[in-house]
This record gives C-alpha cells, sequence and structure tokens, in this order.
C-alpha cells in the first residue's frame, strides 16, 4: 500500500513545468486513509447485497479488518525486521515448553517464592506485567504495566526474567519479536 506523491519541478531549459513522481512511506494517516476508503467500499458491496446475513457481514468486515492489519504490520516489518508486534497480530504465538501463555503461568507459579516481608505486611494481589519474546526466543524489556507494591513487583519481575527459552512467534513463518502482556498474582492464604 505505497504512496506517492507528485511533485511540480521546474525546468529552466524548456521552461516548463515537469511532473516528477517522487516515493514517500506512507504515514499512519495515510494508511488509516487508505483502509478507511477499503472498508467503505466493503460496506457499499455488503449493502448492495440484500441476501447478506449478519453473520456473512461481520465476517467479510472481520477479514477485511485483518487483512488491512496484516498488511500494515508487514509494512512495519519491511521498514524494521527487528520490530516488536503486538500477541494479537503473529500467526503462530510464542511457544512455552512445548505449550502456550498457560504453560508459563504454570511455570511462573512454580518459580514464585512470596517474600516473606510482603507476607508479613499481609501483600496481595496481581502485578500485571509487560514483556517481550525475542525472535532467538529469549525474554527482556521486562516491565511493571501496574504494580501492587515494590516488593511483589521485584518478584513477579525476577521470575519472569529467569524465564528459559521460548519458541519464536512467526508470521508468514518467519521469526517475530511479540509483545505481551502477563499477569502475575500473589493470593495469602
Amino acid at each position: 500500500m505505497a504512496a506517492a506523491v507528485i511533485v511540480l519541478a521546474g525546468c529552466k531549459n524548456a521552461g516548463t513545468k515537469k511532473a516528477q513522481q517522487v516515493a514517500e512511506e506512507p504515514d499512519a494517516e495515510q494508511l488509516a486513509a487508505a483502509a478507511a476508503e477499503e472498508m467503505n467500499k466493503l460496506i457499499e458491496e455488503i449493502e448492495a447485497d440484500e441476501e447478506i446475513s449478519a453473520r456473512e457481514t461481520l465476517e467479510k468486515i472481520s477479514t477485511a479488518q485483518t487483512n488491512s492489519l496484516l498488511e500494515s504490520v508487514e509494512e512495519t516489518l519491511k521498514k524494521n525486521p527487528d520490530a516488536v508486534l503486538p500477541f494479537a497480530v503473529v500467526e503462530n504465538k510464542p511457544g512455552f515448553n512445548g505449550g502456550d501463555a498457560n504453560e508459563f503461568s504454570k511455570w511462573v507459579n512454580e518459580q514464585i517464592k512470596y517474600p516473606q516481608e510482603a507476607i508479613d505486611q499481609n501483600l496481595s494481589g496481581k502485578v500485571l506485567l509487560q514483556f517481550t519474546v525475542t525472535k532467538e526466543g529469549d525474554v527482556k524489556d521486562v516491565k511493571v504495566l501496574r504494580g501492587v507494591n515494590e516488593i511483589l513487583d521485584n518478584e513477579a519481575i525476577r521470575v519472569v526474567e529467569s524465564s528459559p527459552k521460548w519458541e519464536a512467534g512467526t508470521l508468514k513463518g518467519t521469526p517475530v519479536a511479540v509483545n505481551y502482556v502477563f499477569p502475575v498474582s500473589f493470593k495469602l492464604n
């Protein structure tokens, strides 16, 4: 979905203006406008078809949105092969120990050591972390999105940072870095 801009340049030798095409990368507004235009065309097609069901309508719109998002993601990866993608857009999610995020959740629960200081202070709650699974399967850039208390936040970070390698997520068969948002729960019995 590349955009081009036509620039009128003055040519001294002929005294006329010559159109020169300059390739320019589309910005977010151009991509959004093109996606909106495609969606409007699709909606017009759907409205013209009186036989179409609500389910078919939703499926067509969903497919169009997904295709548009994938095109945008592919453009991003062409510009920056090391871009970190949101979990929702990769075709094959990163795997952990032969499983998925549920397997990782089990592993985290086995590794958590409830800090004595947190027990003494009767601290509990859910720490919401964000991290990246790299193309190589390493966990990096672990940070707290919503914390409970520094003691519990640090324990959640410690455990996630100590994660063994994952199987990288892929998009069109190519390994990609994937962003995760992951909750770590602390409950006192």
